[in-house]
């Protein structure tokens, strides 16, 4: 029996400690995360079964475990264990080569002696100039969406990559709930994409909702808007296939 259409969840990861590097949530970001698992945990119907896929980051690890953790004290879901998965990482960089998380090469261009600027270190620059207040309130990824980059992952890339991971949910038979943890700039890329617009920084643990129809057509739902989504096209020839299908792996 084929699937009869299956729920994928993206949610933004709770408050972290910071973007100058790979790093945790703070213990709001924990409430954030415990929250927001209970909320879940009182929507989905007995029986449910329920997929966790999430990004590799630190932060989104930890906000995929207190989900997790929150979901199974739900005793009636049909609930799987957590597993990375790369379609649903953060926002990539480039630099020398080396294909990293963004913050992950962050920390790099901010290890950089003052007087030593590469054009890779002027790009972050641009992209992030605090740090700090600016970072959280989502500053970087307005200029990323906007902006054509050198050294930063397009955000159609983005798109197509967590189009990818999307799909490949589709269950065989039955249905599912999938519930990811995941990062701006990819959630924020698809919405700029499905609704053909800029709808602003999710909220820590604020939700994109997406209904995939038997067909592999969907219904994208964010703060209250639904708007039908076919996906994004075949791959043009400037995508290298090969790299979409092995990323992150």
């Amino acid at each position: 029996m084929a699937h009869s259409g299956y729920d994928v969840v993206l949610v933004r990861h709770g408050e972290t400690v910071g973007y100058e590097n790979d790093l945790g949530l703070t213990e709001r970001g924990e409430q954030q995360a415990i929250d927001r698992g209970k909320e879940l945990a009182a929507s989905l119907a007995p029986g449910t079964r329920v997929v966790m896929p999430h990004a590799r980051s630190k932060r989104a690890t930890a906000t995929a475990v207190v989900l997790h953790r929150e979901l199974s004290a739900a005793a009636d879901l049909d609930l799987g264990a957590l597993y990375p998965e790369p379609s649903f990482d953060n926002l990539r960089a480039s630099v020398d080569g080396v294909v990293d998380d963004m913050n992950v090469s962050m920390a790099r261009r901010l290890a950089l002696p003052a007087d030593e600027r590469p054009d890779w270190a002027r790009e972050f620059d641009r992209f992030d100039t605090d740090h700090g207040a600016i970072s959280a309130a989502g500053g970087p990824i307005e200029f990323w969406v906007r902006t054509p980059t050198l050294f930063l992952e397009p955000p159609a890339l983005s798109v197509h990559r967590v189009w990818a991971g999307i799909t490949a949910l589709a269950p065989e038979s039955g249905t599912l709930t999938a519930v990811v943890a995941t990062h701006s700039a990819p959630m924020r890329a698809m919405l700029n994409t499905v609704l053909g617009r800029d709808p602003g920084e999710p909220e820590n643990l604020e939700e994109i909702h997406v209904r995939v129809a038997p067909d592999a057509s969907a219904e994208v739902t964010y703060r209250g808007e639904t708007i039908g989504y076919s996906g994004p096209p075949v791959l043009p020839p400037w995508f290298d296939r090969s790299f979409l299908d092995t990323f992150g792996r």
